[in-house]
């Protein structure tokens, strides 16, 4: 990872150059022979504003006087041109030779064309023209100052061999900052792939101690919580096994133990037989009815579990779970009381898990009640009570765990509540339990109505 990261920094820093020393090499000449044009201009016409000899051409003091002052500002030749094209004066005698006629087209345009413009730049060289009035005759000429291009290429390469020396020493420093840079990047994340190692490796001892003061940082939080929540849920898988061993592993000894008995005729008589056999049927179904809360709590946890969510009469649902219940109530000799402030309370709900819902607080409140169950239903809010012990205050946190038995009694799966959990927090709504200031256990459901 060091490799492709340090690679991409100076890939990137390259091409970074490259695309900034060729806008840098075309922006530089382009200003350079703007830049000439304008200063040649100003000498062409400051060399005009005085009337010139036609005579003069010969005279090497003018020849002078228009080279020094055109070089001051540009490195700059000049030729001098009558509107028949015959050549008057230039600085370069052997190429535009005074007397003879121009050849160049371009400086005729430049000079006398109506469509010509007042400058002219081509590849090699850039010019431009200012109109000159000769002596006496006051005859129009042409001055025509020129420039070779080539001057300016080198004056272009100077500034770009300086620039390319800076981009050389930028890089080399560039590249030991991208070093240092990378490894301070990499550092952490080389931890956090170890770190992430030992976490599928179910190593959830040990945290990451990263202070960068950024997104890493952030990020190896992450990590230890994501740690924490593993190392709890293993340990909750954990304990979950062991209890549902211990919880199965009663019924099966009770089956076993009477099957052998039968077996071995140790029970000689009819009735004691079928008393044996009636214990071996009830242990079973409570080994049955164990196995299918354990898939059903499974099923709970699953998060592609399906919900067919439609509007449910909550007061018809709490009736039909208490008429599902009524014999067990009648065998307890207690009875459940509906209390409601509403005629027709409405849910959005799955039907089926609801009814689940209601028939495990019921039955819930069934194993500790007394005498009397009320339920009461109100704003949407279900309220369940028995009349017995209630609930211990260290026995609040664990209530809605897998397995947990009340201390007073004895009694059911300890699933009930840690499955009712689960259906109402998939209803987007909430249970809570605490005791009643009356006496007894309350457990509170506030369903979501939206």
């Amino acid at each position: 990872m060091f490799k492709k990261i340090f690679t991409g920094y100076l890939a990137i820093l390259l091409i970074s150059f490259i695309v900034l020393a060729l806008a840098f090499s075309l922006t530089v000449r382009q200003y350079l022979i703007n830049d000439t044009v304008r200063s040649l201009y100003r000498v062409a016409e400051t060399l005009s504003a005085s009337a010139v000899d036609p005579g003069m051409h010969r005279s090497s003091h003018m020849r002078g006087a228009f080279f020094n002052l055109a070089n001051r500002i540009a490195y700059a030749e000049y030729v001098l041109i009558a509107p028949d094209g015959t050549i008057l004066d230039s600085s370069e005698l052997e190429v535009y030779p005074p007397g003879a006629e121009i050849i160049n087209e371009s400086f005729m345009d430049l000079a006398f064309s109506e469509k010509g413009s007042e400058s002219m730049v081509e590849q090699d060289q850039v010019a431009v023209s200012f109109p000159v009035t000769l002596g006496g005759n006051q005859k129009e000429a042409a001055l025509i100052l020129y420039s070779q291009l080539d001057v300016l290429t080198q004056l272009n390469r100077s500034i770009l061999s300086i620039l390319g020396f800076a981009a050389v020493t930028g890089i080399i420093v560039s590249s030991f900052a991208a070093v240092f840079a990378t490894r301070v990047i990499v550092g952490p994340l080389q931890q956090l792939k170890s770190r992430a190692g030992e976490l599928a490796r179910r190593k959830f001892n040990g945290r990451l101690d990263i202070s960068t003061g950024d997104e890493v940082e952030e990020l190896a939080h992450t990590f230890n919580e994501m740690a924490d929540r593993l190392a709890e849920y293993d340990q909750s898988q954990k304990m979950f096994f062991q209890k549902a061993s211990h919880e199965l592993k009663t019924p099966l000894m009770s089956i076993q133990g009477y099957a052998e008995a039968l077996k071995d005729g140790i029970i000689p008589d009819e009735e004691s037989k079928n008393q044996s056999l009636d214990i071996i049927i009830k242990e079973s179904g409570r080994m049955k009815k164990l196995v299918d809360e354990f898939i059903y709590l499974s099923k709970m946890e699953n998060l592609n579990e399906q919900y067919r969510f439609e509007t449910l009469n909550l007061q018809e649902a709490v009736n039909e779970a208490i008429h599902a219940v009524h014999s067990l109530a009648l065998e307890y000799n207690i009875t459940i009381e509906l209390v409601s402030d509403e005629d027709n309370p409405t849910i959005k709900g799955d039907p089926e898990k609801i009814h689940r819902l209601l028939l495990n607080l019921l039955s819930n409140a069934l194993n500790y009640a007394r005498q009397k169950i009320t339920v009461t239903l109100k704003n949407g809010v279900l309220l369940v009570r028995d009349d017995g012990p209630g609930f211990q205050e260290n026995e609040l946190e664990k209530a809605f765990d897998p397995f947990f038995h009340n201390n007073k009694q004895s009694g059911g799966s300890g699933l009930g509540l840690a499955i009712s959990k689960a259906i109402v927090e998939k209803h987007g709504g909430s249970i809570t339990i605490g005791n009643h200031p009356g006496g007894g256990a309350c457990l509170k459901v506030t369903f979501n109505r939206s």
